[in-house]
């Protein structure tokens, strides 16, 4: 069987966007590009709720295609854009860029590409699939990414995990 992986990125306060979702601060040096290269190897599928996966169309697609990229940023591009996606939205009406969007039962979805044969999967979330994915315990491996800065902000790790075990 297949394992999810949350790969997250968050605050030093354990926050994983700043004010109006802002994530300017996650940093992307050498060393997190290697980390994140080893890892994609490693999976298939990615899932992302509808606001990380906005986030990452606006990126991701061309990147694959920029000449004032690094060759190891394109190469990496060329990655994140061959893998399978599935997009968890209830308002998100199609999606591009080798993804699916699943509006229904996010465990029932879950298990299902569990089952499926392949490499692992990489949950790339935002703070509400998170929860969701806490919630119904789908979480086999966290892999939480902490840099150095401090938000004070309501979308921190500790308030996600305390309200995916109080509601």
């Amino acid at each position: 069987m297949r394992k999810i992986t949350l790969s997250m990125v968050m605050s030093l306060d354990g926050f994983v966007a700043g004010k109006d979702g802002d994530c300017s601060w996650h940093v992307m040096d050498e060393e997190m590009h290697d980390f994140m290269d080893r890892f994609l190897d490693t999976v298939d599928t990615l899932l992302y709720g509808r606001i990380a996966y906005e986030k990452m169309l606006q990126y991701w697609p061309s990147a694959e295609f920029d000449q004032t990229s690094t060759e190891k940023n394109r190469l990496f591009a060329r990655k994140m854009n061959n893998m399978n996606k599935v997009v968890f939205s209830r308002t998100l009406e199609k999606a591009e860029w080798n993804a699916r969007v699943v509006k229904g039962n996010v465990p029932l979805e879950a298990e299902k590409l569990k089952l499926q044969p392949g490499k692992n999967i990489a949950l790339f979330a935002g703070a509400n699939i998170a929860q969701t994915f806490m919630k119904h315990d789908l979480i086999d491996e966290y892999r939480l990414i902490v840099n150095p800065v401090l938000l004070d902000r309501d979308n921190g790790y500790l308030t996600i995990l305390r309200k995916a075990n109080t509601s």
